[in-house]
C-alpha cells in the first residue's frame, strides 16, 4: 500500500517569494514527537513493508535538529519547496512495542546527516523532509545506527534512513521515519500523528501523539 510514501500537499497556499526573490535559503529545523505510534516492519517496500511481518501500536519518541544551507527552489506542483544538498542533522528514534505473541520489541537508534546527505523543506508550513526517495540516490540519504531488541536478544542495526515531518506519511501533520537495516534488509516504519489518522493495516488507527513539534526557521 503506498498510500504512506506519497507526497502530501499542503493544505495552504504557499507562496514562491520567501525574503523577497533570493536565490537560496539558509534553515534551521527540529522535529520533536512523542506517544503513541504505528510501527510495521518487513520486507523493503515499496514505501512500507513488504511483506508485512507485523504492524501495530507501539510507544515511543522521535526527534531532529540541524540546518540546511544554499537552499533553492525544488521544481514541483506544490510551491515553495526547496532542496539543499548541504544538510547536517543529528536526531534519534527510540520505540517499544509488544506482539500477539507476547514478544516485547524495543528499537532504538540514532539518525545522522553524511557530507552528500539531503533535504526537502517548506518554511511556511513548518515542514521538511531528510531524504527526498523519489529524488535522492542512495548516498544522498541521511544515516542510522542502533540496537534493535526482540526479547533479550540486542542485535546491531544500521542503513539508509528518511526522517519526515509533514511532508510524507499516512495524513499531514505526520512524523513519519522509516529505517533500512542493511544486513537483514528490514524495513522498519514507525509514524506519530498530530491529531489521530486512520491506517491502512493494523492498528486501523493512530491515536494523537502527546508532544509533536515541527519548524523550519529562515536564518
Amino acid at each position: 500500500m503506498p498510500i504512506l510514501f506519497l507526497l502530501i500537499i499542503p493544505s495552504s497556499s504557499i507562496v514562491n517569494s520567501v525574503k523577497g526573490q533570493t536565490d537560496s535559503l539558509d534553515f534551521r529545523f527540529h522535529a520533536l514527537t512523542e506517544g503513541q505510534c504505528l510501527i510495521a516492519y518487513g520486507g523493503i517496500g515499496p514505501g512500507v513493508p513488504d511483506p508485512m511481518i507485523w504492524s501495530g501500536l507501539g510507544d515511543g519518541l522521535a526527534m531532529v535538529s540541524g540546518y540546511a544551507t544554499d537552499a533553492t527552489a525544488f521544481p514541483s506542483t506544490v510551491a515553495g519547496l526547496y532542496i539543499s544538498e548541504n544538510i547536517r542533522a543529528m536526531g534519534a528514534v527510540s520505540v517499544r512495542w509488544t506482539e500477539a505473541d507476547g514478544s516485547k520489541h524495543r528499537l532504538a537508534v540514532v539518525v545522522y546527516s553524511t557530507e552528500t546527505s539531503e533535504g526537502l523543506f517548506s518554511p511556511s508550513e513548518n515542514q521538511f523532509e531528510l531524504s527526498i526517495p523519489e529524488h535522492s540516490s542512495p548516498d544522498r540519504f541521511i544515516m542510522f545506527k542502533g540496537v534493535y531488541v526482540n526479547g533479550s536478544k540486542p542485535v546491531g542495526i544500521n542503513g539508509i534512513a528518511l526522517f519526515s515531518a509533514g511532508l510524507l506519511g499516512p495524513a499531514p501533520d505526520s512524523i513519519a521515519v522509516w529505517l533500512v537495516d542493511a544486513q537483514s534488509e528490514t524495513l522498519f516504519f514507525i509514524g506519530w500523528s498530530r491529531a489521530g489518522t486512520p491506517t491502512p493495516f493494523p492498528p486501523g488507527y493512530v491515536p494523537a501523539a502527546k508532544v509533536y513539534k515541527s519548524l523550519v526557521k529562515i536564518t
